[in-house]
């Protein structure tokens, strides 16, 4: 009977025992997720005490439960400790990067500085690589200067080869780094604090040119990613077509920005991204055939097998040279993750054990985040994370070695492919809420892409890129696999249902779609499958009222000025009608604004179509990302001042026939949409005929969009018109019908000082003025002269580098500043809100914008 109680007893507690074990990675997530959140830092004291308090109470539960005994409830404690532990871990590191300062006084400084990581050579010769700084300027009393930095060298730098390890003296001219703040899109300032970049800028060469102190010598620090540098530079040799040298780049040493942009949207649209950069399936097979050949090889060896077991030989062999993989090929999330469950599963296999897969898969995303909190923000964590959890779920775990073979090669291969088949289907499906909810897109040509990418790709292309390494005509070989592989995706991304996009759903409709998609490929009986359905319909039918930015009711409009940096970019909606002004920059390195700002903003915001696309007039500033606007998704119109050889006149509409339909900007047009009256101000049909003796700003079209009623609204639009244009228009507007005033003025030129005049602004009287500039622009915008005649005349005025994303509805009314939900709002601001007050992290600290105060 004893022996009976006490099996009783075992089974009873093996339950609670495993629970417990799963709760303790939960809880190290739950407190590093809370601190995430945290929309500004909290004392560093605070943080500290949490610290020590945790650690205090970790020493203390251990005493207790050795003095009496580990009761089920004293385990329980753990949880809340695992909490405090997390929170108060990464607050403290927060705060650690968060205190490192760049002092604003300095403007050009020599420093020394170490090269770290891998790299990145940009257009026209220019390199971008990261650095430890070594040596400095003595810093201000209580400043810490920033530990790396990020550093920017031009073609005339003189700095032909920049590698990782290399001691250069400089002169540098730093500052915060920069970040955009817009519904949507790449989190550029997260991505920047999480490897502790806290300033970066340009080498100065005009008047000390750069010198190199030192060479690494070849065990020193940078050995693996001098390694990378050279494979890559051997590829980019050897393969003279830059979309296959690209890819076998990022599959042999996982340096993705060698892939070109055009391939990236190729990828993207077919769901087979994660094929051609190192995922979890490339370490995978690496650790898989190191452990085939281990397994063949080692028994031969009758030393070696006297002191290790083959198995476990090829486990550890399987292990370690796959986390050589992982490391060479930039160690990112994915890798991580693979490498930690193939370590777990070897150590398990070692002692006769097995923990179950939730466990594993747990303990291996709080294991990641102890060395890197901040990646449990990335896309790619829940991505990869959830990926596994699905086939780990079906009972296939990635990283698992083999033990056995199957009969036959023809068994293994029909097996191979039914279960690569079943294996896709369920990823796929299970997966597709996530990619809306991460990137507002799916791809729904994925599965079938992938049956063709996937097997090419893991073992083709890889093995090519990789044993290219030992042998470089086998590059050659994958680039012509690459290349065909390619074409057939090409082909596939061209369809015009390939991809399925949504708006960003709220915060519980996010955990609903994901979990339910996770539950919707459990092997469940089909009518509990059923019953799921209704929580994936927001994702393909999100009620407009649910969108993080709705559209405006009926005969009001809405206005979005995006954070776009030195350029303009306006959207503007009705009820049921979307036109974008401008489209910003498309810069000399190759970044374009269309395709890194506004497109994701653009899909975030549920805006699948534009009604109309307004340039302005040719300065690369405001029609650079135009482009790639067009090719994202249908435009039914384009207005503009553009000459008909213009590239974006020129553009043909994919799977249509022609151009855009295009109608030149010419004062007394107007239309209304949905109640709302849009009417074109500038230019006449006088300054288009002599157009060949104006200048492009005096071009710019104006457009006001007003409502009707007893209380109108109206914004006003400018372009780049100058003092000239603001005349003409002054002289033009006792015309019947035509009138200045506004509530809200986009200010003209960027508020340079060859604008805003002081008869204008009195004219227009704004409420609020928003001025969209870059910080820091080479242009010194907006001018301080401006400014002053702004608040001479008690008009408040909010630059977007403080505000981020302005956002405003025609039926909103003035109101005190800081008198919004959140009470954050800077003294400028009485009209709108400003993105970076509805949606503050704490990482994104930013210095102080120019703004005025109205009197």
């Amino acid at each position: 009977m004893g022996e009976a109680g006490a099996v009783r007893d075992a089974v009873h507690r093996a339950p609670t025992g495993m629970a417990l074990w799963l709760a303790l990675p939960l809880s190290w997530l739950l407190g590093v997720a809370g601190q995430l959140s945290e929309p500004v830092l909290r004392a560093p004291q605070l943080y500290r005490g949490t610290l020590w308090t945790a650690l205090g109470l970790c020493v203390a539960l251990l005493l207790w439960q050795r003095q009496r005994g580990a009761t089920t409830w004293r385990r329980w404690l753990w949880c809340p400790v695992m909490v405090l532990l997390a929170w108060g871990s990464t607050g403290w590191r927060a705060q650690e990067r968060a205190t490192q300062v760049w002092p604003s006084s300095w403007d050009e400084v020599p420093v020394r500085v170490r090269v770290t990581g891998l790299p990145q050579p940009l257009s026209g010769g220019t390199w971008r690589f990261d650095a430890r700084l070594l040596q400095a300027p003595t810093p201000p009393a209580g400043t810490r200067l920033p530990e790396h930095i990020r550093l920017y060298a031009d073609a005339q730098a003189g700095m032909a080869t920049v590698a990782a390890g290399q001691v250069w003296a400089l002169n540098v001219r730093l500052h915060e780094p920069d970040g955009l703040s817009n519904p949507g899109g790449f989190d550029a300032t997260r991505g920047v604090f999480e490897q502790g970049i806290r300033a970066s800028g340009s080498v100065r060469h005009r008047v000390t040119p750069p010198s190199k102190v030192s060479e690494p010598r070849w065990w020193e620090l940078g050995l693996i990613d001098r390694f990378r540098q050279g494979v890559r530079e051997a590829i980019q040799a050897r393969v003279g077509e830059g979309r296959a040298a690209g890819v076998l780049v990022g599959l042999s040493v996982g340096d993705q920005s060698a892939i070109e942009r055009a391939d990236w949207d190729i990828f993207r649209r077919t769901g087979v991204a994660h094929a051609v950069s190192i995922s979890g399936t490339h370490i995978a097979m690496m650790g898989w055939l190191v452990a085939f050949g281990v397994r063949r090889l080692w028994p031969r060896w009758q030393r070696g097998v006297h002191a290790l077991p083959a198995p476990t030989a090829a486990r550890v062999l399987a292990v370690a040279v796959s986390a050589l993989y992982a490391l060479v090929a930039g160690w990112g999330v994915p890798a991580q993750r693979t490498v930690l469950m193939m370590a777990v599963m070897a150590v398990l296999h070692a002692g006769g054990r097995r923990w179950p897969w939730p466990l594993v898969w747990v303990s291996a995303a709080a294991c990641i985040t102890v060395f890197d909190p901040w990646a449990l923000w990335q896309p790619g964590f829940w991505l990869s994370f959830v990926a596994v959890a699905i086939l780990m779920s079906s009972g296939r775990e990635e990283g698992v070695l083999p033990n056995s073979e199957a009969p036959t090669w023809r068994a293994r291969v029909q097996e191979a492919a039914r279960e690569m088949v079943r294996t896709q289907w369920r990823v796929t499906v299970a997966l597709a809420p996530l990619a809306l909810v991460c990137f507002q897109e799916v791809s729904l040509v994925g599965v079938l892409a992938n049956l063709v990418a996937i097997p090419v790709f893991t073992l083709g292309i890889t093995p090519l890129a990789l044993l290219g390494v030992l042998w470089s005509p086998l590059w050659d070989v994958g680039a012509g696999l690459v290349q065909l592989t390619s074409a057939v995706l090409a082909h596939m991304a061209a369809w015009p249902w390939a991809v399925w996009q949504a708006p960003a759903l709220p915060g519980w409709a996010q955990a609903v779609a994901v979990g339910a998609g996770w539950l919707w490929v459990q092997p469940v009986p089909w009518r509990w499958r059923l019953w799921v359905l209704p929580c994936l319909l927001p994702v393909g039918f999100l009620p407009q009222g649910w969108q993080i930015v709705p559209p405006p009711p009926t005969g009001q409009f809405s206005v979005m000025a995006v954070d776009i940096g030195q350029g303009t970019a306006v959207l503007l909606r009705t009820a049921r009608h979307s036109l974008l002004f401008d489209t910003g920059a498309r810069l000399p390195s190759g970044v374009d604004m269309g395709e890194r700002v506004l497109v994701p903003l653009l899909r975030t915001l549920g805006v699948r179509e534009l009604d109309a696309l307004m340039i302005s007039h040719a300065d690369s500033d405001h029609v650079g990302g135009a482009r790639s606007v067009l090719a994202a998704l249908p435009v039914h119109a384009l207005h503009s001042t553009l000459d008909e050889a213009h590239e974006v006149r020129q553009w043909q509409r994919p799977r249509r026939r022609g151009a855009v339909p295009h109608t030149p900007c010419v004062a007394g047009q107007h239309w209304f949409w949905d109640g709302v009256r849009f009417e074109v101000l500038h230019p006449t049909l006088d300054d288009t005929e002599r157009r060949d003796r104006l200048a492009p700003n005096a071009l710019s079209c104006v457009l006001r969009v007003s409502t009707s009623g007893a209380e109108p609204r109206s914004v006003l639009l400018t372009g780049d018109i100058e003092a000239a244009q603001e005349r003409a228009l002054l002289a033009r507007a006792p015309t019947p019908g035509v009138t200045l005033r506004s509530t809200v003025l986009i200010a003209p030129h960027h508020g340079s000082q060859t604008s805003s005049t002081q008869e204008f602004l009195e004219a227009v009287q704004p409420e609020q003025t928003l001025v969209q500039v870059g910080r820091r622009n080479r242009y010194g915008h907006p001018a301080p002269t401006v400014l002053a005649r702004y608040q001479g005349l008690g008009l408040p005025v909010m630059a977007t580098p403080a505000c981020g994303a302005w956002l405003w509805r025609s039926d909103e009314r003035p109101r005190t500043p800081s008198s919004n939900l959140h009470g954050a709002d800077p003294p400028s601001l009485v009209l709108g809100q400003c993105w970076r007050t509805v949606s503050p992290r704490y990482w994104d600290l930013s210095e102080p914008a120019v703004i005025t105060t109205a009197r």
